[in-house]
Parts: structure tokens; sequence; C-alpha cells
């Protein structure tokens, strides 16, 4: 998952009610004091000018100054600009005579540590523990914004577990207040601690909870605040189309608010979703309009992550002179940024890939080394006893706490009408039976009529551990020569390909069997609670009686199918399928090398 983004739109919050533009011949101390923001809000666009007006007046005091100036940084980092606006602080914050008790000081240190929070730099902490002293029973936004921010990156002496306790304990002060811009920052606070235990499921259901909690003092672009990191959750936990469903939610928002920060963050999650899925075509021509959005924004992570989509085409068509110019670029070795990319999966999996097309085999070794280190030891992380423990307690005691939030507000309500108890009754009887017909529908690869690759892997994870001398047998088979069949029948019946090599899969498979459409040209099959040799007889007759498939026009020489399949064997259950496929699809891809 991506963490830059997480952490941006910790500051990506913009005033839920819309203040009028700066009138011409406004005091300086009426403009300060009206456009004054809280941390994890953003500050409103239309007043920019009028700071700006205010700044180039000769007749300021320095506290005028110093406070216009740490306004002016947080509308820099609200607009992507974090390295602007680091440098501003620093020069602003020297200044002699600064009055360091007031809220503009406290704030402009807040700031600092997120800007360096936004680099995942260690002096984040230093600042956030100063910012917290700083505004400690004085100002409630700030000391929140800074706790949260020691909680979630700085209290690493602290197990996960103590970590999370003290989570709930600010969350349970906020919870009996209306508040919803606190609690929205609260629970986004929470999706980043569950996503730094690669509990991506759980961390995607707190940012769409601090979504919802937005939506009901936001309008506008403030609706943007937390999806973007939810997004980037869900597709990290595998929910493909909830993460399309967020990501088109985020591009209506974006039609009216189109900032070069909420630009990027819209460009970045779908060229991320094409790259996901496998979508090769789609996600390079989502690249110009990726490349465009990065342009103006100086975070050095994020112009990283677009190198990164720009040479997943390169390793799909195995060109070598734009993989070498890669390994070429400076910001492929910032050290900010090999940080970053090296602690995520996805990325030392590419880095395998790449070195394999340049066929440097001891470099695709040490790549591979990389990424079985980081993949194990996110592993124990996520599985470690405490870490499970934690957020375990932590989700129970957080339910229960929104129950009893709940149940209180409907003794505050007054009395709903009879009739409009019954209309919401009949609203939510329709909306459920029409969601339940369109899951059933969402279940099946409409190309090959088998189930996708998000019920398949589902349903795979779901199958009991074998008996005892009998394995869960797992194949992932591969379509070697796709393209040449499709050529053979013609591009425009590639899908007639995928449906008659799916009814010869279909015709030797059971009905206890799952298979489904794992990738564009790749097939998935689970054999489970039997024996190994039974299995491997199995798919090696599966995979003659896949090559002996032949395909082309009667008028013309037909071709034959080639395929790799690539096997795994389980005593136990699938639970941990991210890595199985991982292994597997890395298998193909060494396979078709050699």
């Amino acid at each position: 998952m991506n963490k830059e983004l997480l952490l941006a739109v910790q500051f990506l919050l913009v005033v839920g009610t819309p203040i009028a533009h700066a009138q011409v011949g406004e005091p300086v101390d009426g403009f300060i004091e009206r456009t004054k923001t809280v941390t994890y809000d953003c500050p409103n666009p239309d007043d920019f000018a009028g700071l700006e007006n205010h700044l180039v007046s000769n007749n300021l005091t320095q506290s005028q100054k110093f406070a216009l100036l740490v306004e002016k940084s947080h509308f820099l980092i609200c607009d992507g600009k974090a390295s602007d606006a680091q440098r501003l602080l620093f020069e602003i914050t020297r200044w002699d005579d600064i009055d360091k008790q007031s809220y503009f000081y406290a704030s402009a240190i807040y700031q600092i540590g997120f800007t360096y929070d936004l680099k995942e730099q260690p002096q984040r902490c230093e600042y956030y523990e100063q910012a917290q002293s700083l505004a400690t029973e004085r100002y409630s936004d700030i000391y929140l914004s800074a706790t949260l921010g020691l909680i979630t990156n700085c209290r690493m002496d602290l197990s996960v577990g103590e970590r999370l306790g003290m989570m709930f304990n600010v969350l349970e002060r906020y919870s009996k207040t209306n508040n919803y811009q606190a609690l929205a920052h609260i629970h986004n606070s929470i999706g980043l601690i569950y996503g730094n235990l690669q509990q991506h499921v759980l961390a995607a259901e707190q940012y769409l909870k601090a979504h919802e909690m937005g939506l009901k003092v936001y309008t506008g672009s403030n609706q943007l605040t937390i999806l973007i990191s939810a997004i980037s959750s869900l597709l990290a936990s595998g929910q493909y189309e909830r993460a399309l469903e967020s990501i088109n939610e985020f591009e209506r928002i974006n039609r009216d608010v189109g900032t070069p920060l909420t630009n990027y963050f819209y460009y970045h999650a779908l060229t991320g979703y094409y790259y996901r899925i496998g979508d090769i075509e789609n996600l390079k021509a989502e690249l110009p309009a990726l490349e465009r959005a990065v342009e103006p924004l100086s975070n050095p992570i994020y112009k990283a992550m677009v190198m990164w989509y720009q040479v997943v085409p390169c390793v799909y068509e195995r060109d070598q002179e734009c993989i070498a110019d890669y390994f070429q670029s400076p910001e492929s070795v910032h050290p900010a940024v090999k940080r970053h990319l090296e602690s995520n999966l996805d990325y030392l999996k590419l880095m395998v890939d790449m070195q394999m097309v340049l066929r440097d085999w001891p470099q695709a070794e040490k790549a591979f080394d990389k990424y079985a280190n980081r993949s194990s030891a996110n592993n124990k992380h996520s599985q470690s006893s405490a870490s499970i423990l934690g957020v375990a307690n932590l989700y129970s005691r957080i339910s229960s706490l929104e129950s009893e939030i709940e149940r209180a507000r409907r003794i505050k309500r007054t009395i709903v009408g009879v009739g409009i108890a019954v209309f919401l009754l009949f609203t939510l009887t329709i909306t459920y039976y029409l969601r339940k017909k369109h899951q059933a529908k969402l279940t099946i690869d409409p190309a090959t009529g088998l189930l996708n690759s998000d019920v398949a892997v589902s349903r795979i994870q779901r199958v009991q551990a074998p008996e005892k001398g009998k394995t869960n047998a797992l194949a992932l088979l591969d379509l070697s020569n796709f393209r040449e069949l499709n050529m053979a029948v013609g591009l425009a019946k590639g899908n007639e390909i995928l449906r008659n090599i799916s009814k010869t899969l279909q015709k030797v498979t059971r009905d206890t069997d799952i298979l489904g459409r794992y990738g564009p040209e790749q097939f998935l099959l689970c054999l489970p609670d039997i024996e190994e040799q039974s299995a491997m007889r199995f798919f090696d007759r599966l995979q003659r009686e896949l090559d002996e498939t032949r395909m082309g026009p009667p008028s013309h020489d037909t071709i034959n199918v080639r395929s790799s399949m690539s096997i795994f064997i389980a005593t136990e259950r699938l639970s941990d399928m991210q890595s199985v496929l991982d292994e597997l699809l890395l298998s193909i891809n060494i396979k078709s090398d050699h």
C-alpha cells in the first residue's frame, strides 16, 4: 500500500462549510482569524489570493506576517508542495522575538513534522513531540494531530497492542462529540496502523468510515479526504471491484475540484488499479495523464511512483533498453525513494521481473532474495500473536464503542414518523435485493463463464485443510502462445479462444474443484482434499489435453495451444493466497524465460 498517499490525505481535508471570499479592505487581523484552519483540515483555496494580497502590505506586524506565512505553508502542503512549505517554515521559525506560545508557532512546528512524515524521515518524531507539548490543554487540533502522528509512527518502543490501545483511548475521548472532522482524522490514523500491520481489509474499513464521517460535514473537495487511502487499501487487499467503485466516486467529485494533488491522486489510483488487474493496455493509456499530473508536485516519491508505472509496460513488452534507462535514472536511487519502494512487495517483484528481462541472472537472484526476505518479514509481522491480538481487541472495542454511540444518538433523536420508517425499510429491502443480484453477476468472468479472479481466490482461501495423507493442490495455467492463437482466429475473436479453452478445462474438472480465470491469459485451478500423486497425474493429463487443443479457422492450418503450468501442493489451508500466487507467477515467468 502506498503510505505517502495515506499520509498526504491527513492534510487533504478542506473546511466543511464554504467561507466567503476575502473582501477588499478586510482588516488583516479579521482575515487571519477567519481563515485560521485546524491542522486536520485545509484552508479554503478561494482565500489564497487574499492571503497573498495581505502579505505584500508594508504595514504588517511581525506576528501578523508570521501567522499569514504559517497559513501559506498550510496551503502549500495541501497543494502537494511539501518541500516548499518546509523551507518556508524553517525560515520563519528562526525569526527573532517570535511568540513561541502562540497557536501559529505550534502549528508551524507540527507542519514541519508532517513534511518530514510525508518523506518517512525520523525527524518527524522530534517535531511531533514538540508540537504536542506546545499544544497541551491549549490547542486541541494541534494536540490531536501531533498525538496521532506520535502513536502511528514514533512510539516503536511500545508493542503494537499498546499503541492500538492508545489510539482507542483517543477515539473514546472524541466519540461522544459531534466533531466529525476529528473523528475522521482518528479513523484515518487507525487505518494507518492497520495498514502497517498488513491488515489491509481492516485498514480499508477504517478509511471508509473516515470518509463516511467526512460526508456528514464536508462538500466538494473535502469529500476526497480519506477516499484515496481507502482506494489504496482496497487495492492492496485485492478488493478490486470496490476499489474501482471508489475510484469512480473520486473522479466524480474531482471534476469540480481538480487541484494538482487531487489530480495526481486520481490518476495514480486509476493507473494502480489497471496495474493490479494486469490490464497493461489501459495502464499505458492513462500514463500520459499521470505524467502531467505529477509535474507540479515536488515530492520525489510521487515522481518515483510514476516512474514505476512507466517501466511496467517495458517489462511486459520485454524492452531491455527501456528497463536499462530506468536503472540509470537518478530518481531511482534517491534515499527516501529507495527506502519507500523497497518496502513494497509489488515493487520488489517488479525488480525480479526487470532483471529477468535483462537476463542478468545474478541480479535477478539478488532481487528475488530481497523479495523473499521482505515477504517473510511482512508475514511474520502481520501474523505475530501480539499484533493480531491487539488488532482483534481494538476492532472489538471500536465496534462496541460505535454501537454505544449509535444507541445514544437514537435516544437523542426525535421520534421518526411511521411513514418514513416504512419508506426506509422498503428502500433497504429493494437495495438489498438489487445488491445481492448484482453481486451474483460479479462472481462470473464474462469472457469465459468461469469464476473471476477475486471470487476464485476467495473460495480457495475458504477451503478447509485436507485430511491426513491428502493435499490441497493448486495450479496456475498460462497460455504461452495466446497472441499467436489470437492472430490465427482473428483479433475480434479473442474471447472465443478463452471460451473454448474454458470449456476444455470444465470438461475434465470435478464439481468440487474450483476453477477461475486469474489473469488475461491465465487460469487458476484448485483440487481440494486429493492425494498428491492423483493431483499430479490429473495436472499432467489436463496440460496434455489442453496442449492437444487446436485453434484456427477451418480453411487455414490450425495451431496447437501451448501452455505453462505452475503447481503448489499444500497440506494445510491456503490462507495466504497472495504469497502463493506470487510464487506461482514467478515460476511461470522463469519457465517462459527459459
